[in-house]
């Protein structure tokens, strides 16, 4: 018909058909896309409650049965793993800080103590890596109080799991 004006898309809109078929067209890649996110999230949460899991049914097995920890070993369970526990040393005991995620793991204020002896850390109550390990050669009295006063504090709040080698 001339001179009557049409919308620039009807002819694609005429070429799919009654509305029910292109709004099914056009609604069915959203769904999919929503449908996909959720499903990602919904994977990635399980995932994590499944890594809890596995951490926390360690952590009892540990407690029940301390283990000796070489560094090495210890250091597998700084927190980058979510399967393990999150553990650190003081004075040679090994505990499970988990409960202190927020703390001691990956992020954390003194998250650099995570997966090591850090006694000295504790001690000097400095947050340098450099100080964050067992060694307290020349450390003065009054900062072996301040450590007895962490050892005393951390190991009647968190559960202990084993002792360093």
């Amino acid at each position: 018909e001339a001179g009557k004006r049409t919308w620039p898309m009807a002819w694609a809109l005429e070429s799919l058909g009654q509305p029910p078929t292109w709004l099914l067209v056009l609604a069915t890649p959203v769904a999919l896309l929503f449908g996909y996110r959720w499903l990602q999230r919904r994977l990635a949460a399980m995932d994590e409650a499944s890594a809890r899991a596995e951490a926390a049914a360690l952590s009892t097995k540990l407690q029940k049965n301390p283990k000796t920890f070489t560094k090495d070993e210890l250091l597998a369970y700084n927190g980058m793993d979510r399967r393990k526990p999150l553990l650190l040393a003081l004075k040679g005991r090994v505990i499970d800080v988990s409960a202190g995620a927020d703390f001691y793991g990956p992020g954390g204020p003194y998250g650099i103590f995570a997966g090591k002896d850090a006694s000295k850390g504790f001690a000097m109550m400095s947050l340098k890596e450099e100080d964050a390990h067992s060694d307290l050669t020349g450390v003065d009295d009054d900062h072996l109080k301040i450590l007895d006063d962490w050892y005393s504090k951390l190991t009647g709040k968190y559960p202990t799991v084993g002792h360093v080698a």
